[in-house]
């Protein structure tokens, strides 16, 4: 999972984005449903300028299931604010996270 944050009134330490993040993603959601309820959450709290949130995970489900595709994963974006309507700023987001694992 990738936050990315133009700050606006309130600002958290890293360990709370964490916390959250594990608070949210930990409990059964559908992946989609989780990455808006982070998003929401996190706009909720710290009131930002610009919000970007892109959540890649394996969907258990299939798993669970006895799907054998055990490599699949799946990504999701969220863009707020001034990552929504900056598009040289939501770019520089996507690049900064383009070679992470």
């Amino acid at each position: 999972m990738w936050v990315g944050v133009v700050p606006g009134e309130k600002v958290i330490g890293i360990s709370k984005f964490v916390r959250l993040a594990n608070w949210i993603m930990s409990r059964p959601h559908i992946q989609e449903e989780a990455a808006v309820m982070l998003a929401d959450e996190l706009e909720r709290r710290i009131l930002p300028k610009g919000l970007a949130v892109i959540v890649r995970a394996q969907h258990q489900c299939m798993i669970w299931r006895g799907v054998r595709e055990t490599d699949t994963t799946m990504k999701i974006s969220i863009m707020r604010g001034d990552f929504r309507d900056d598009r040289t700023l939501r770019n520089e987001f996507t690049v900064l996270i383009k070679d992470q694992p």
